[in-house]
């Protein structure tokens, strides 16, 4: 076959075979779905975490809590919350609160209020700490925020007006402000009881007490 024929011969096969697979598929068809980029959380970081000291063993960790407060009591640095969620951080503050280390539970929840700052649940939980410590004055612009967040939550209510009557010095405005907290207490939660065993029946008492000028 002289060259010319083949080259045109060719040129014939190529055609049909166009015509037999169709137009190129897109390029998306080929690459496949986008990639979706991992959470902060996901991404592998640059530098490794430093190793836990050799005497030191997770499941051990995970078993004894009185280890695992040992531990963070130690290594403070390891209460991060980057690496957590809203749930493992109220878990560890009750671990920390249960072996009387308040101050790393505090520390802990101000973390992870600045960064879950809309979760109610870490608001009042590092509100009752700070209340605990003596630091209601801190406590309460934290519980005024929730407030607005959550309206209808009785235990920030409640703990709004024990923020207001532990402030110092006592002032007409404080007193309003526990009244006012308190029977909205009462109004949302007619069986409320706290925790802290304070029930509804308790705050009607504090109330009356401060219609008339009484702590």
């Amino acid at each position: 076959m002289s060259g010319g024929r083949w080259v045109a011969s060719l040129a014939v096969w190529l055609t049909a075979a166009v015509a037999v697979a169709g137009p190129p598929p897109a390029l998306d068809d080929v690459l496949g779905p986008e990639t979706v980029a991992p959470t902060r959380g996901e991404l592998v970081p640059l530098t490794a975490e430093p190793a836990l000291p050799a005497d030191v063993k997770p499941q051990d960790l995970a078993d004894d809590p009185a280890a695992l407060v040992r531990f963070v009591t130690a290594n403070p640095e390891r209460l991060n919350v980057e690496k957590m969620d809203p749930a493992l951080v109220l878990t560890l503050v009750q671990v920390l609160l249960r072996a009387d280390r308040t101050f790393l539970a505090e520390r802990l929840l101000h973390d992870a209020h600045r960064k879950w700052p809309d979760r109610i649940d870490l608001s009042r939980g590092w509100a009752r700490v700070l209340v605990s410590l003596g630091r209601p004055d801190a406590a309460r612009p934290v519980l005024v925020d929730a407030q607005g967040k959550a309206p209808g939550d009785p235990v920030v209510r409640y703990l709004l007006g024990r923020a207001c009557l532990a402030s110092l010095p006592q002032t007409p405005e404080k007193d309003a402000c526990a009244r006012a907290a308190f029977e909205a207490v009462i109004e949302i939660a007619p069986d409320y009881r706290d925790p802290d065993g304070v029930s509804a029946a308790d705050l009607k008492g504090i109330v009356a007490r401060l219609a008339v000028g009484k702590r």
